[in-house]
């Protein structure tokens, strides 16, 4: 795995550093760590930052190359995951706040929308992942999903929990309307497509040797995603990115960026 982790010397991205470290340490043979300095203050914390990690990881990763860029953290960020591969990126959330936030927007909610490769978000104090929620959305894509979470999941020792939200409509027309209020025990019994899909999903999870279960709640789909990994206390959440297109850009409220934005602890979006 090649993997992208940044900070801008915030306090977030220092927490990002250290989770995106538990993760190169088990998968990495290559980590680029890229600091971005917006202010001249800011340029001894973020390179103290930069060293500090290097150091910590020297032993176990293979190749450890450290870059430094000048300008708004979320774009340089961007540019650098545009410019090269990266199977994750790994950032901190720093949100903007009043003027400054509708001018440039969050560097949470811009990576979210715009960044090429998978990436994890990171918000709130996790020491480890331990358990891990997956809201696979629709199938093609929710399976990707739950392979890239898998992936996660198989190098942290972490269990996973597939969450199915039925809230207004089914995965196709000609899904029987009484599907949307089963629980997840009698759905993974039916021939509904969205029974098909969690078998799928959880195959994918057991094929990996990651231990993994379905789960069903009811309701609008980002409360519902949030209220879990609230009651669950989940380590990280995993989704894939919905990104609306053309007029419905507009029109459309972008569920992973209020997924992003809705969540205190870490987000993985993958594409």
């Amino acid at each position: 795995m090649n993997m992208l982790m940044c900070t801008d010397g915030s306090r977030c991205a220092a927490e990002a550093l250290r989770l995106g470290a538990q993760i190169a340490r088990e998968a990495c043979d290559q980590v680029t760590l890229l600091g971005v300095i917006e202010s001249p203050e800011e340029e001894h914390r973020v390179v103290r930052m930069l060293e500090r990690t290097s150091n910590a990881l020297c032993e176990d990763v293979p190749h450890i190359e450290t870059l430094i860029r000048r300008g708004q953290a979320a774009e340089e960020i961007l540019k650098e995951a545009e410019e090269n591969t990266y199977d994750l990126v790994v950032a901190g959330s720093r949100g903007r706040r009043g003027f400054a936030r509708f001018l440039l927007g969050s560097t949470a909610a811009r990576l979210a929308r715009y960044c090429p490769s998978p990436v994890l978000i990171v918000k709130g104090t996790r020491r480890r992942i331990e358990k891990i929620l997956v809201y696979t959305g629709n199938a093609e894509a929710g399976e990707r999903t739950a392979e890239m979470a898998g992936r996660i999941a198989a190098l942290t020792g972490a269990s996973v929990t597939v969450l199915h939200v039925m809230s207004q409509l089914p995965l196709c027309p000609e899904a029987d309307m009484t599907d949307l209020e089963c629980s997840s025990e009698v759905l993974l019994l039916s021939d509904a497509p969205e029974g098909q899909h969690l078998r799928k999903v959880l195959q994918i999870l057991e094929r990996l040797s990651v231990q993994g279960e379905a789960k069903v709640r009811h309701g609008l789909v980002i409360d519902e995603i949030l209220a879990e990994a609230r009651d669950g206390d989940y380590d990280l959440i995993v989704t894939r990115a919905h990104v609306a297109s053309g007029l419905q850009r507009f029109m459309l409220t972008d569920t992973t960026e209020q997924i992003v934005l809705g969540s205190d602890r870490p987000v993985l979006v993958v594409r």
